[in-house]
Order: C-alpha cells, then structure tokens, then sequence
C-alpha cells in the first residue's frame, strides 16, 4: 500500500508554501463558493527575494501588499510573485465565472482534478492534500491513488487528455522496488483494451503520464505495487 504521511500541505512555489491573495486580483470582490472568515495574522517584516533581488509585491493598482504569516504558512500575493519569477512575461488573471486563476494562458477546456470524480468501483483510496516521501524529502501532492489497486471511472467520452505523475515513493538508499502503471478503456461487457502503461523503479525520476482517452466511455487504471500516481487532471473535450 502506499504509504502517506497525513500533513495536509497548501500549496507550494519554489520550496516555500504559498497561496495566492484573492485581494491581490480582485480588490474587495470574493469567490461567489468562498467562505469569508476572520483570522489573526502576523504581518509587517517580511521581505520577498527572488534570485538575490528583493522584490516589493504590488497589486494591480501599484499598491503595496503585504505578506503575512497564518498557521504556519507563509502567504504571499500571487500576481507579485508571478511577476518576479515570471518577468512580468505571464499576466495573472481572475475568472469570477469559474472561480479561477490564471497564470499565463487560460486552458481550452475545462479540467477536473481526479479526486473530484466519482469512483463507480475501486480497491484501493483516492487521497486528497498529503505528501509521499523520498528519503529524507516529503513531496507535497494535491491528490494520489493508492498503489497496488484499480480504479474504474465512468467517462460518458467527456475527456480528451488525462496528465499526472507517476513514482515509486522509497526512505532507503539502494531500494530496488519496482511498479507499473496500467491504463485501460473498458467496454459494457467488461472487456478492457489497454491504452497505455508506464514501468518506473524506486530511485527513477518522477515519469510525466499523458494518456489519450479521447472517446472512453469507461475507464480502468491500475496501480502497481509501491507505485503512486498523483496530481493527476483530466482536461474535457475542447
């Protein structure tokens, strides 16, 4: 089985936990789904360095935003720091439609993180906001299906691309485990076509997973053993 530690994890840019400031994009105006909460921060003293260069975070407007610290995390504002690890070359945008932010290009279609679909049969657990480790490393993940199982989702042919990454998690030097990743179309009659699968081995890089499911009424993934396969989105019909 896959082991995950339980810390939920945030979000993360370049080593340091970050989320984006809502007040950054949108002045006063909040997500129409968001929950509006009060809270004690700390705030003031916090300087922004990116590559050697200390960095002042400014709204749209040219206003100073402060970063402050909540519950352990570090929060910083998203266009600032877009911008300065960016060059200003990515613009950051705010979707109230959606209830979205863009950095750089919008997507062509909608996507859906995995862990919000619904599984129709598995043996195993869809895991939301943890971290696997890698020796002495905890790799944050916003979602992972549980290593050694399957997973059956119905589609109805309402995707196009399913992306992940795919790794055999290890904590000791000279670890030789190995696992497979296995993806399959699947008719009514229980019939499974293999589409596409990955091998991988403990000490091997994080393998980027691109399957085609153009088409896929219902859709199987099997996990190896000691395989995690995480932040995994599967991106509509354009």
């Amino acid at each position: 089985m896959m082991r995950f530690n339980k810390d939920k994890v945030k979000g993360f840019v370049t080593g340091m936990l970050t989320t984006a400031l809502f007040a950054s994009l949108m002045g006063t105006a909040f997500a129409a789904s968001g929950t509006l909460k009060s809270i004690k921060v700390v705030e003031g003293g916090i300087k922004l360095f990116v590559e050697g260069q200390l960095v002042k975070p400014l709204d749209a407007s040219g206003n100073i935003v402060e970063p402050f610290i909540y519950d352990g995390t570090t929060y910083l504002p998203l266009r600032a720091l877009s911008n300065a690890l960016t060059k200003n070359e990515k613009p950051v945008k705010w979707d109230p439609d959606t209830s979205s932010i863009y950095v750089g290009q919008a997507p062509v279609a909608a996507q859906t993180d995995i862990a919000e679909l619904e599984v129709y049969n598995t043996d195993g657990k869809v895991y939301k906001e943890t971290n696997y480790q890698i020796l002495d490393k905890k790799v944050a993940i916003f979602n992972g299906l549980d290593s050694n199982s399957y997973y059956t989702y119905i589609l109805h042919s309402n995707y196009s691309v399913l992306n992940g990454q795919f790794i055999v998690p290890y904590t000791r030097l000279g670890d030789n485990d190995t696992s497979s990743l296995k993806f399959y179309s699947v008719d009514k009659k229980g019939n499974e076509t293999l589409l596409k699968e990955y091998a991988t081995s403990a000490g091997d890089e994080t393998t980027d997973v691109d399957v085609n499911i153009s088409g896929v009424e219902i859709l199987k993934i099997k996990v190896g053993s000691r395989g995690v396969l995480y932040n995994t989105i599967l991106t509509g019909i354009k």
